[in-house]
């Protein structure tokens, strides 16, 4: 069985009181003595434990200590088994690590097309206007229920008793011929 000190880094209590107080003052020792203590065998427990790749584990062991480091510096880390919570700190951090690489950033996923986002001057409104009195009744209706009311084309679909394959391609030709006549309008 592990005795206490050595589940607070070889660290008795009146050992990590003076360490904490010297940090709040700047002196990094306690920091100093816990990393070279305990980051190696934090670092291969995540990626024993968790198989994590070494650099993502590595990422995630580093931020845990500096999180850890500056809960100590603020007081909110009592003696206790900080081994155990520095690890299981180590560990949290790597899932968040491995959630986010998992997952797309938003930023990265590019629209379809590449037209910027302007803001509509009351000539480009009524650019659209004529457009869309000179689109058909099937088109308007289609893309006023799409865009205005929000409906999800297959909602549409059913309403309409169509196929939703044959919907969403009728609303890319409405598109289309909408620009087309806003294109061509002066």
């Amino acid at each position: 069985m592990i005795n206490t000190e050595e589940k607070n880094f070889g660290l008795s209590e009146a050992e990590f009181k003076n360490l904490q107080n010297k940090l709040f003052a700047g002196d990094e020792q306690l920091f100093e003595h816990i990393f070279l203590r305990h980051f190696e065998p934090c670092l291969t427990y995540v990626v024993n434990e968790d198989k994590a790749p070494e650099d993502v584990a590595y990422d995630a062991t580093m931020d845990a200590f500096l999180t850890f480091r500056m809960k100590v510096a603020q007081g909110k880390i009592n003696y206790g088994n900080l081994r155990f919570l520095l690890t299981r700190m180590a560990r949290q951090h790597y899932y968040k690590l491995a959630k986010k690489e998992q997952s797309v950033s938003l930023d990265l996923i590019q629209p379809s097309s590449e037209m910027p986002e302007v803001e509509l001057g009351d000539s480009a409104v009524e650019l659209l206007q004529k457009g869309w009195k000179s689109l058909g009744e099937k088109c308007k209706k289609l893309l006023y229920a799409f865009y205005y009311l929000n409906r999800e084309l297959k909602d549409i679909a059913i309403r309409t008793n169509r196929k939703p394959e044959a919907l969403r391609k009728q609303k890319q030709r409405c598109v289309e011929q909408l620009r087309g006549l806003v294109a061509t309008k002066d």
